[in-house]
């Protein structure tokens, strides 16, 4: 794709077809072999990609219907109860804090820190001292970039941790995969995601004793086709998103190394200081490209005069909006709230594509 100066492109914020072209032929045949075989609820293809998981994450897996219900489903088998408190980051989707608020825990907001937007964890650590009978923490990988982990659990002591890492598949934290190293880790397979398949899908990775209870949990709370052991949900995943899943988690490496050639010409050509600082132990696989901009709507116009998309993740954090109506004073995630812009960043960008929108960013801004 050559552009002449001067010349507009259509730059779209994410492009889900030219990565279903690079893998029409597989992805075509594994939504076909579902039908052919009447795999549709559960089967053959939902053990395989549980196989798959558990072989790249290094930890038990359960899949599941969406990244929402994998939050569910990991809260409650916490085994908390109605009015238990549990320490929730405000800057993130909605769904982290909503299927908390659906079980009847009470969320303390935390704030997130300036550099990558994740948790404060000395915000989390003061939180910590000054509230008592915190029952569990839930710390969200953001834009592709970990949270700091160790420290996280470091303050948590024997209280259990959730990783919202709907965003982060396939990165590392101090070279551990994703999904490997805390009690549990929730991940979204929706189409804007890093590995995506064609509609909703989740699943949760983690302690062998959780996904045991999420087994069942997810499936009417049921060990044999009429035995239920306990009281469930419907939250499977179905088997032919399943079986897309099983090739997306072949080329997931490809297409994250990818993320990372056009973060990385963002880097270096962008004009400003203002987007994502990753720190040293996290590889970051850029769900988003990020910048702090003032006068947000006006860019994000002019931006759009040119052809080029961007996104808004998130204009507010959680404890603002109407559901929630906090009073928390959170001025780290008002203030990135207010200025944050998504950059078109995906596999396949071509050079030329990352080349447009640098030279626009940068007249812009």
């Amino acid at each position: 794709m050559e552009i002449r100066i001067g010349e507009k492109v259509e730059v779209p914020y994410a492009n889900l077809k030219r990565v279903y072209n690079n893998s029409k032929k597989e992805l075509d045949k594994a939504v076909q072999d579902c039908i052919d075989n009447s795999w549709f609820i559960k089967g053959p293809k939902v053990v395989e990609f549980e196989n798959n998981l558990k072989s790249y994450c290094k930890a038990p897996a359960v899949g599941v219907s969406s990244g929402t219900s994998a939050l569910l489903l990991a809260y409650e088998c916490l085994n908390l109860k109605p009015g238990d408190k549990i320490a929730i980051p405000s800057f993130t989707f909605i769904s982290t804090a909503e299927m908390a608020s659906k079980l009847g825990l009470e969320i303390v907001w935390i704030d997130c820190n300036l550099d990558n937007y994740t948790i404060n964890t000395d915000y989390l650590a003061g939180i910590m001292s000054s509230t008592k009978d915190i029952k569990a923490i839930v710390g969200v990988d953001l834009f592709g970039h970990t949270c700091d982990w160790d420290t996280i659990k470091k303050i948590a002591g024997n209280i259990p941790v959730v990783q919202d890492a709907a965003q982060s598949f396939g990165g590392t934290y101090k070279n551990k995969i994703n999904g490997s190293y805390n009690d549990l880790t929730c991940f979204s397979f929706y189409p804007a995601k890093n590995m995506f398949c064609f509609g909703d899908g989740g699943a949760v990775v983690g302690k062998q004793e959780y996904i045991n209870k999420i087994s069942m949990s997810r499936d009417h709370g049921r060990t044999d086709k009429y035995v239920h052991e306990s009281l469930g949900w419907n939250e499977r995943l179905d088997s032919l998103q399943a079986n897309v899943l099983n090739h997306m988690i072949t080329k997931i490496d490809d297409h994250n190394s990818d993320r990372r050639r056009v973060a990385q010409i963002y880097d270096t050509e962008l004009n400003t200081d203002t987007m994502v600082k990753n720190a040293s132990w996290c590889n970051n696989v850029y769900n988003q490209y990020t910048v702090l901009v003032n006068n947000r709507e006006n860019v994000i116009n002019k931006l759009k005069d040119q052809g080029i998309e961007t996104g808004v993740m998130w204009p507010a954090g959680c404890h603002t909006q109407p559901v929630y109506n906090s009073k928390d004073n959170l001025k780290n995630t008002d203030y990135i709230a207010n200025k944050i812009l998504s950059l078109p960043c995906w596999p396949y960008m071509t050079d030329n594509e990352v080349a447009y929108v640098v030279e626009n960013v940068n007249k812009i801004i």
